[in-house]
């Protein structure tokens, strides 16, 4: 079977081909390697439906209605100052309480004008109350909808930041910045999900950053839980979106999971083939949807292992890894606790070589001591008569230097303690001569 990462790059380097040569590219595909055709197919289903995934795309410069600006104006209970920005669902302006009452800053969404004609209203103020039950701190908080001049809009909380993508372009984010703000966006998707709720449009865009570094998601996919016709409905970007968003299926919580594998990767590119960043990066963004993490929580927790220097959930089963990881830890108490260990084995490989020895020591001489008893013995019995003492030495001290398995040290302590009285007296002669 062809390799997921093989299917993912060639329908993304489809996606820089015009029709002639995506054509061209396809039908030899399909002659060469059907198999790979059939499996690459329901990925390319999406572009039969160009014309309304574009409209869904939420280009919304392309609208009519882009001209609209709504700046100054009371919109309900509510004064526009400033536009914010334009982005995945439509229009953003900064506001606040017309009457002064409160002092709180706002922000106030206006959807996209051509979705109201797509999607009945009703459906759509259903999806932004399901937003408006979220309560966290990772998530733009929504407090309040309506409906001005047919175009449905959402009243959120204001986050005073800026998105991902544009922290990122300003200033250079460390390893450490990187993954707690990764952290803080699981979060906001775990609890979403808990909720029900499938975010379904996760990429840096869609990440708002405030001055203390907390991250807030923001633009929900609205329309994930509405009701699909034949023709398949989108509000994604390509970039982040799972396979089975780009084949017009209904996205789910694996969805997200292989959306936030793809923010991974963009916060952390090139990422060699052996670090935790690279296994956790290749687990969420599997082409089958089981095969990635269950759920949020465990990549959460791989993440944060990262960052707290344990082993990854992927590699739990590596010892070296995980001991590594542990050094890595306790880096003072590791090397003592490696040098006592190392210190023990040498102490008891000393005492194990020095019983050794000690016995072997002993068998050797209980060994000499059954020859020399066995040879007065013989001799006794055949000559009738005890075998002179200094024969006796004689014959031992040549068994003894015969031995190969005596030390040679062993060897000259026995045959010093062998001298007879005599010989003793006579090698000190010849020493006192010699001076």
């Amino acid at each position: 079977m062809t390799s997921a990462v093989g299917i993912t790059e060639i329908y993304y380097s489809l996606l820089d081909l015009d029709d002639k040569q995506k054509h061209r590219y396809l039908h030899q595909l399909q002659e060469q390697k059907p198999t790979l055709y059939r499996e690459l197919m329901p990925l390319l289903t999406v572009e039969e439906n160009s014309h309304l995934t574009e409209l869904l795309n939420f280009n919304i410069c392309s609208s009519g209605n882009a001209n609209v600006d709504y700046t100054n104006q009371r919109i309900d209970k509510y004064l526009i100052t400033h536009e914010l920005g334009r982005g995945g669902m439509g229009v953003v302006y900064a506001a606040c309480r017309a009457d002064r009452r409160f002092e709180q800053k706002l922000a106030i969404k206006f959807l996209h004008h051509d979705m109201a004609r797509i999607f009945d209203e009703t459906m759509l103020f259903a999806e932004a109350q399901l937003l408006a039950n979220l309560n966290h701190p990772n998530i733009a908080k929504v407090f309040d909808g309506g409906l001005h001049q047919k175009q449905v809009y959402i009243v959120m909380e204001y986050v005073d930041g800026r998105n991902l993508a544009e922290l990122s372009a300003e200033r250079t984010l460390n390893d450490d910045e990187k993954l707690r703000l990764f952290c803080q966006i699981c979060s906001g998707v775990e609890h979403t999900h808990q909720k029900g709720i499938v975010h379904g449009d996760l990429k840096p865009e869609n990440v708002l950053i405030d001055s203390e570094m907390h991250a807030k998601l923001i633009d929900f996919n609205l329309t994930q839980k509405i009701e699909r016709t034949t023709t398949p409905i989108f509000a994604l970007s390509k970039q982040y979106a799972s396979p089975e968003q780009l084949a017009g299926e209904e996205v789910s919580p694996a969805s997200d999971i292989f959306s936030l594998g793809e923010l991974l990767k963009w916060l952390f590119p090139n990422q060699s083939e052996g670090s935790d960043i690279r296994y956790i990066q290749h687990k969420a963004t599997q082409l089958v949807p089981s095969k990635r993490y269950l759920n949020v929580v465990q990549l959460r927790i791989d993440i944060e292992n990262i960052l707290s220097k344990h082993p990854i959930s992927l590699r739990q089963k590596e010892i070296l890894y995980t001991s590594r990881r542990l050094f890595q830890r306790h880096p003072t108490s590791s090397s003592l606790a490696a040098l006592l260990l190392l210190g023990g084995m040498i102490f008891s490989s000393a005492l194990v070589g020095k019983n050794q020895q000690l016995a072997k020591e002993k068998r050797i001489a209980e060994n000499l001591v059954f020859e020399v008893t066995s040879m007065m013995f013989d001799a006794k019995s055949e000559a009738g008569q005890a075998m002179p003492v200094n024969v006796v030495l004689d014959l031992t001290r040549r068994r003894i230097l015969s031995n190969p398995e005596i030390p040679k040290h062993i060897k000259q302590k026995m045959l010093l303690a062998m001298l007879t009285p005599s010989e003793r007296t006579s090698d000190n002669q010849q020493v006192k001569s010699q001076h």
